[in-house]
């Protein structure tokens, strides 16, 4: 009986122990998404600098830009906003119509779920782009 009642209690313990920190874990990832994220992909001919800026309010811009070696540039940004759950991201474009999902790993990348397009987090400083 008293092997019953520590056995009882010790998984009681780890249980609570196991879900308050999967609790910090998403709020740390929420707080984590707020920032810059990009990835560059760099050739001989042109470099394209792909970039998701999360802001406050749930809101956010996505830029693309393309330098060819010739020096000629080419960029568009469409704004969005964003919802998070859990580790998944969803945009959605200004007519609410949903764009797109990322999935965030390691706290700092994103990996775009219909592609292979992987942002990484290069700055927590999003109040330039807005």
């Amino acid at each position: 009986m008293k092997r019953y009642k520590i056995t009882s209690f010790l998984i009681i313990f780890f249980s609570l122990v196991l879900m308050s920190c999967s609790e910090e874990e998403r709020l740390d990832k929420e707080v984590n998404i707020l920032g810059v994220w990009e990835k560059t992909e760099v050739s001989i001919e042109f470099t394209i600098t792909h970039r998701l800026v999360f802001g406050s309010n749930n809101t956010g811009i996505n830029t693309e830009s393309t330098q060819f070696a010739s020096g000629e540039i080419i960029s568009n940004a469409l704004s969005f906003t964003w919802e998070l759950n859990d580790n998944e991201v969803n945009l959605y474009d200004d007519n609410e119509v949903h764009i797109d999902t990322y999935i965030i790993t390691n706290g700092d990348q994103l990996f775009l779920t219909n592609n292979t397009l992987q942002l990484e987090k290069v700055s927590d400083d999003y109040a330039h782009f807005f």
